[in-house]
């Protein structure tokens, strides 16, 4: 829809509770938002 667009780098930050307390995929899901996130910025 926007592709002439150019969008600003910004960060993007994932607040969970305590990691003693993280359920197992909320955890995963997590770790799988990182490992994209690096593909993207390798790309």
């Amino acid at each position: 829809v926007l592709d002439d667009r150019i969008l600003p780098g910004g960060g993007i930050f994932a607040v969970y509770p305590h990691r003693r307390y993280l359920p197992a995929k909320v955890r995963v899901f997590v770790d799988f938002l990182v490992q994209w996130f690096k593909s993207i910025d390798n790309a």
